[in-house]
């Protein structure tokens, strides 16, 4: 969860959002086959052309699906494992809001998901803003050197479309939309054909055993950093890298 400045990534995802069939079928493929993402028949099983191959590989990652060293996770099992887990066909609500989780706290993998959910202010932006704002970030707060522009304008592009929620009233993507897990948050709004809102509001629905896990989470590493043995509420609301669920006062509300 906390900020590494010098490991990070950017435009991994070969400009593809994830999809809602992508991490069930990766797990299941890479239970078969651990080297299937490189495998030659790998497009065939996964049923994607050859770039989206990689890009199922690099969402697997960056929701911490697959660790570092190309192993499933125990959190892999217990969601998406056919006999045992939880949600083996990514059906339930309430583990896209894990998945959502698991992603914006890998900075290590999604850096530009960590950045835009953890210190990214504004509510109102469109690509070319959101990229100028992300340029700052690792300019004032990295030790790596700053991708191409291309690179971050891929990045804000993609995270923009995969979490825009459908409003009838524009021409929108529909499979885009539709096909991607994360619109169903309605983390972002779409305003026009260019610009979007992230605005705090009321989440009632959000899984009271997923906020429960994400706030332990959060707890264990703020304390594994302090020498305090208690967390102040105000820290636990408002402070920067909580990996936020632009929930307004769901916390007040529900816990």
């Amino acid at each position: 969860m906390k900020l590494d400045k010098k490991e990070c990534a950017f435009g991994r995802h070969e400009t593809f959002q994830l999809r809602y069939s992508w991490l069930p079928k990766g797990f299941q493929e890479f239970q078969k086959d651990s080297k299937i993402f490189e495998s030659d028949e790998s497009t065939v099983k996964l049923g994607v052309g050859k770039n989206m191959v990689s890009s199922i590989k690099f969402w697997m990652k960056a929701t911490q699906l697959l660790s570092e060293s190309n192993e499933l996770t125990m959190m892999a099992n217990y969601l998406f494992d056919e006999d045992k887990g939880q949600d083996p066909y990514l059906e339930d609500e309430a583990t896209i809001w894990l998945l959502h989780w698991l992603l914006c706290t890998n900075s290590k993998q999604a850096t530009t998901w960590y950045w835009f959910f953890n210190k990214y202010v504004s509510t109102d932006f469109d690509v070319s803003s959101m990229q100028t704002a992300l340029e700052s970030f690792i300019d004032q707060e990295l030790e790596v050197k700053q991708p191409s522009k291309v690179t971050l304008k891929n990045d804000c592009s993609v995270l923009s479309r995969m979490y825009s929620s459908i409003d009838g009233t524009l021409n929108q993507q529909l499979d885009d939309v539709l096909d991607s897990p994360m619109s169903l948050l309605g983390l972002i709004k779409r305003l026009d054909s260019k610009r979007f809102s992230a605005a705090l509001s009321p989440r009632p629905d959000l899984s009271l055993g997923v906020f429960g896990y994400a706030l332990a989470e959060y707890i264990n590493a703020f304390l594994s950093d302090s020498s305090r043995s208690t967390i102040p509420m105000k820290e636990l609301i408002y402070s920067s890298g909580r990996a936020t669920f632009y929930c307004g006062d769901f916390s007040l509300e529900r816990v």
